[in-house]
């Protein structure tokens, strides 16, 4: 059954990674009479199952295999191992030899370490899924969310996120009622690829992920997205036991690593110098970009926070302005960079923003529509509450722009004339500013 869901769910992914899904239907199976591929899938079939699957991820990686990792023999495993033969000028028999599967193995370990590929696992679900941990940062531009409801109906779950919005372009969506759905397309300039699966004998029922990468960089982390959709199980407590004499990939002693998340964002204000919200107590040992950074000064009253390090120059200081009710957040979600709309509320001495960010946009600078620098986001103490992965508008204390000038020790005020901008103008002026700060305890 689980076999059955999985080829199933793996087919609907080629409405993302495959621009002729939509408009072919899957080839035919070749004839029973074709002797050739009889004894090509013998010889594939004689290796052991693992092997078989192992093979199958391995020409994944290399870029050459559209399909789930099953042991089975058909024609796209046919002629992805023609294709690898071809590559390394093998002979182009269909059948590995024993060193053609070496070299493949070894070719594909190598993507695979390039990527930092792991299996992740869920502390608040139990899911667990493969993860390129190495391109899920901000400068490598792919996301990676674990996502769980409570609420067991899917079909809700799925009109939701199904539907289009203004920049979210739905490319491919898909759903076996009350067992799974896959939805794809593109929000902006971003891929991603949606996936839920529905167990009622499990706590919590509906467990899924979301990946997303940039539109830019399908040509490599396409393949990168069909390794990951195979490799998710939303429900491993429930595996059946494998049958005696499998051999199990990884030692079921060995629990799988977490997904490191950022804890605040940072806006770099000079050469080496960054400007967060982080308390000390709670981040001991900061890094950035992998190394280890350090905390100049701190302002206990406030959650201000410099950090010193190998940070590059801006093009030019922040310059300030006075909080307006139409405001744009920038912070980290996850290693994504998000431009979230919010509202202000509360007073000048104490403002509040109402806005949908993640717990480590907490440092994350407010501008107002002209671009000027009016605040930055208060150290956040809880991850928000979420539906579908989805973080929901809730209240966060605002540093005031008087307490950051008093911090940083001056700053100039903005121009009142500048024309009004978008929220994604604003990121994109600012992005290279911005860093995502990690705590290593």
């Amino acid at each position: 059954m689980r076999q059955t869901v999985r080829r199933a769910a793996f087919a609907l992914i080629l409405g993302l990674v495959s621009p002729l899904a939509s408009a072919q239907t899957p080839p035919p199976a070749p004839a029973a009479a074709d002797a050739a591929f009889a004894a090509q899938k013998a010889a594939f079939l004689a290796l052991s199952e693992a092997t078989r699957k192992a093979a199958q991820e391995a020409l994944v990686w290399l870029g050459l295999y559209v399909g789930v990792d099953d042991g089975e023999f058909g024609k796209r495993t046919r002629d992805a191992i023609l294709a690898f033969q071809g590559n390394v000028r093998a002979p182009t028999d269909g059948a590995l030899s024993p060193p053609e599967l070496t070299a493949l193995l070894a070719t594909a370990q190598k993507a695979r370490d390039a990527a930092g590929f792991q299996v992740v696992s869920d502390p608040k679900s139990g899911a667990r899924i493969g993860a390129p941990l190495k391109l899920i940062s901000a400068r490598g531009g792919a996301r990676l969310d674990f996502a769980s409801s409570a609420d067991a109906d899917l079909g809700a779950l799925y009109a939701r996120l199904s539907a289009a919005a203004a920049a979210r372009k739905i490319t491919y969506k898909a759903i076996k009622p009350d067992a799974f759905f896959v939805v794809s397309g593109q929000d902006g300039a971003t891929m991603f690829y949606t996936r839920f699966d529905k167990n009622p004998a499990a706590t919590p029922p509906v467990r899924g992920f979301t990946f997303a990468y940039p539109a830019s960089q399908t040509a490599y982390l396409n393949r990168v997205a069909i390794a990951v959709a195979n490799s998710f199980e939303p429900f491993p407590e429930m595996a059946p036991a494998p049958a005696a004499g499998l051999t199990l990939a990884t030692p079921a002693s060995a629990p799988p690593p977490v997904v490191p998340q950022p804890a605040a964002t940072a806006l770099v204000i000079a050469p080496g110098k960054a400007l967060t919200a982080l308390r000390a107590s709670d981040c001991p040992n900061p890094t950035i970009g992998g190394k280890p950074v350090r905390i100049e000064r701190a302002d206990a009253a406030t959650g201000l926070a410099m950090l010193v390090g190998d940070f590059r120059a801006t093009s030019e200081p922040p310059r300030f302005g006075a909080p307006g009710q139409d405001l744009v957040i920038l912070g980290f979600d996850g290693p994504r960079l998000a431009a979230s709309p919010a509202s202000l509320t509360g007073d000048d001495a104490r403002p509040i923003v109402t806005v949908a960010v993640s717990k480590s946009a907490g440092g994350g600078p407010a501008f107002d529509r002209r671009g000027s620098l009016v605040g930055l986001v208060a150290p956040i103490a809880n991850e928000p509450k979420r539906v579908a992965g989805v973080a929901l508008a809730a209240p966060h204390a605002l540093i005031a722009p008087e307490s950051v000038r008093a911090f940083v020790g001056g700053g100039e005020s903005a121009s009142e004339s500048a024309a009004p901008l978008t929220a994604g103008d604003i990121a994109a002026r600012e992005s290279h500013a911005l860093l995502a700060v990690f705590c290593q305890k």
